[in-house]
């Protein structure tokens, strides 16, 4: 289902009703605080019987209509923002939950976000027409990439990671969910270059979340076709090697698609653990540096999607999800915040880690 652009009218304010429904702007109105519980954190032991992940204090921070809910990225201020995968825009969401349109000139299905060091975004469009776009501070367009450096249009861009350093971004594009087609991960090196396809087809089966490592040696992709993570080793160039599995994923049924669970949106925290979005379940699955299994992290949300972490401490996990059970009926649309004591997430808007100014 997509939601009515509205880019045109007075302050690109979507329409309250239909974006909040009940959800917690609608709770705030009533005096009535928002879902705010110990979630269970399914930890592995390390060394003995201190649990390897902290037990997750859940907060739901809005909740909106059934629209698709991805791409969700702090920028350097602190605004928070979201992707509607089913409709045209990129949504800012407000400290009380509310949202309004931030993106202009988007015509079709944003999904994955990424804030570069200058303050510009690059967004993953999957279209119709698939792109990757350049949009500025403010979110208007003001680029637009369709190919790759061979001239080869793009399937279904899906998600993007940054290098802060550089700028540099990895994109994936695995082709449109459910047609089987050949997926590409792509690199574009600054936003007014090209796209340069560095793993072309056959290699990954459904290419989806994309992270770097925290130093930036090598590159996760989440293999949807295949349940697991690959890790890619990153050449001086910007080039990728050979790929290796680095985690397999339990097998569980996909609440969505009658199928299997598939890796969805990556993070990493500053102690290299990588925490993956098991799309068609509530859960975030953490593994070490290593690849082991560290365990996973109930959000309590049937299906969930991408996430970042933020706060002040960085200690925050912020996920999208669905309560709705299917593809066909997506329910709302939630973003939830984990808070994870004694964990630090790794930061993706500054060169070193370090949290950016708030």
């Amino acid at each position: 289902m997509s939601v009515t652009s509205v880019s045109s009218r007075e302050d690109h304010r979507m329409n309250r009703r239909r974006l909040l429904g009940t959800g917690l702007g609608a709770v705030a109105a009533a005096g009535l605080a928002p879902l705010a519980v110990p979630g269970p954190a399914a930890a592995a032991t390390g060394g003995g019987t201190t649990p390897a992940l902290p037990v997750p204090h859940v907060t739901e921070i809005a909740r909106m209509g059934p629209i698709g809910c991805e791409g969700i990225v702090f920028d350097h201020s602190g605004r928070l923002f979201m992707s509607d995968t089913l409709g045209t825009e990129i949504l800012q969401i407000g400290p009380d939950g509310s949202a309004r349109v931030w993106s202009r000139g988007l015509r079709g299905a944003p999904n994955g976000h990424k804030v570069l060091p200058d303050g510009t975004h690059l967004v993953a469009q999957m279209g119709p027409p698939a792109a990757v776009l350049w949009l500025d501070a403010d979110g208007h367009v003001l680029r637009t990439l369709t190919e790759d450096s061979q001239g080869r249009p793009l399937r279904a861009p899906n998600d993007v990671t940054v290098d802060p350093r550089t700028g540099a971004c990895y994109i994936s594009d695995p082709g449109r969910f459910g047609t089987g087609e050949p997926g590409r991960v792509l690199r574009l090196d600054s936003p007014r270059g090209q796209l340069r396809t560095v793993v072309d087809e056959g290699v990954l089966q459904f290419p989806n979340g994309l992270a770097l490592t925290p130093d930036r040696r090598f590159l996760m992709v989440s293999e949807g076709g295949r349940n697991r993570v690959t890790r890619f080793p990153v050449r001086r160039d910007g080039g990728l090697g050979e790929p290796r599995p680095f985690a397999r994923l339990p097998s569980q049924p996909n609440t969505w698609t009658g199928g299997e669970a598939q890796p969805d949106g990556l993070a990493f925290d500053a102690d290299g653990r990588l925490y993956i979005a098991h799309f068609g379940t509530g859960l975030v699955r953490v593994h070490d540096a290593r690849g082991h299994d560290l365990g996973s992290l109930d959000s309590r949300t049937p299906c969930i999607t991408n996430m970042v972490f933020g706060g002040p401490g960085l200690d925050q996990l912020f996920v999208t999800g669905h309560l709705g059970t299917s593809l066909s009926d997506p329910g709302p649309a939630v973003v939830v915040r984990l808070t994870l004591p004694g964990i630090r997430g790794l930061s993706l808007l500054t060169p070193d880690g370090a949290p950016a100014h708030r």
